[in-house]
């Protein structure tokens, strides 16, 4: 008997987006997957349509004004990514389609047939970036006018916590599901005890938004136990360049390599602690509770954060670590 059909649609690099991955991980062994994005999963048994174009800076701002006018389907439509998965799509049949993010859904539910659509919002995307004034000059209204529109015609909607699902449900009454962005299962093959030095761990994408520079001045505030690596991913050369000459300045920092996600837990295992003070400068910073959060708990790391509410409220809980006062 044949497998039923699964689109995943995610208009990320498929190869390092834990959640998605996990998606395709979860759901191979019962459907038949394809999967439409920016680079390929490289998961076996897994059809990949990828829709990746160069950056060109004169196609990316030519269709601005669009957003400005309030030409919101026009702009979407137009997108290149958007073009090119309805060209590569055309005549295929599929039983079940994800979208993850607001920009996949309209797409999702234009190219549905019979087939039933899950929205997995990840997060808040009409406050997505709202910290920034660019962001919310351009963007906002579009982000906003793609929920409004298409997110009640989804057969189903997830989210990653509760803050955000009831902001979805407060402001468009809508009541996604949570799914955390749980990290599969380890075993635990590394001793618990802990050295003279005390190693701590922060990882993940470094965005200036972030402010990563804050942890790395708090390692002027701690004894010489205490040591801080950061395996980060930049998306900004100039960002990278301004984290290594702060750390340049600091005995106790070190900037490493990042694995790949698959390693992250493994690699993670063999410090004393994760660490993420995340100030809440936007709505989903303030309700984070990221990959990372779970990567830590799966190394068996004490882990130590801000009073971000969602990550604050399972440390408490389950008594993972320590909570600061403020960020």
């Amino acid at each position: 008997m044949s497998k039923h059909k699964l689109l995943i649609i995610s208009f990320s690099n498929l190869k390092s987006d834990p959640r998605v991955k996990r998606q395709i991980n979860y759901f191979k062994d019962f459907y038949d997957i394809t999967t439409v994005g920016l680079a390929d999963s490289e998961i076996e048994n897994v059809t990949h349509i990828d829709v990746f174009s160069p950056f060109n800076k004169v196609n990316f701002i030519i269709p601005l004004p669009k957003l400005l006018l309030g030409m919101f389907e026009s702009y979407y439509w137009n997108l290149e990514e958007i073009k090119l998965t309805l060209e590569k799509t055309i005549g295929k049949q599929f039983d079940v389609i994800i979208a993850n993010d607001a920009d996949a859904l309209p797409v999702a539910l234009k190219i549905k047939g019979n087939a039933k659509v899950i929205f997995d919002a990840h997060e808040y995307s009409p406050e997505e970036n709202n910290d920034s004034l660019r962001w919310r000059i351009l963007f906002k209204k579009y982000k906003t006018n793609l929920i409004q529109k298409y997110a009640n015609k989804a057969d189903f909607m997830l989210t990653v916590c509760d803050g955000i699902a009831k902001k979805y449900n407060s402001e468009f009454g809508l009541n996604p599901m949570v799914l955390t962005n749980a990290a599969d299962y380890f075993e635990n093959t590394n001793s618990m005890t802990v050295g003279d030095k005390i190693k701590i761990m922060h990882h993940g994408l470094a965005l200036p938004q972030r402010k990563i520079e804050n942890m790395i001045e708090m390692m002027d505030f701690v004894d010489e136990r205490f040591e801080l690596d950061l395996m980060l991913v930049f998306r900004k050369e100039e960002y990278k360049k301004e984290l290594e000459q702060l750390i340049g300045t600091k005995k106790n920092v070190r900037l490493i390599p990042p694995v790949s996600t698959d390693e992250i837990v493994p690699f993670i295992s063999q410090y004393d602690m994760g660490i993420y003070l995340l100030e809440p400068n936007n709505f989903n910073n303030k309700h984070a509770l990221p990959n990372k959060f779970f990567e830590f708990i799966q190394g068996r790391l004490a882990i130590a954060i801000g009073p971000s509410p969602e990550m604050s409220k399972i440390v408490t809980d389950y008594d993972l670590g320590l909570v600061s006062k403020d960020f």
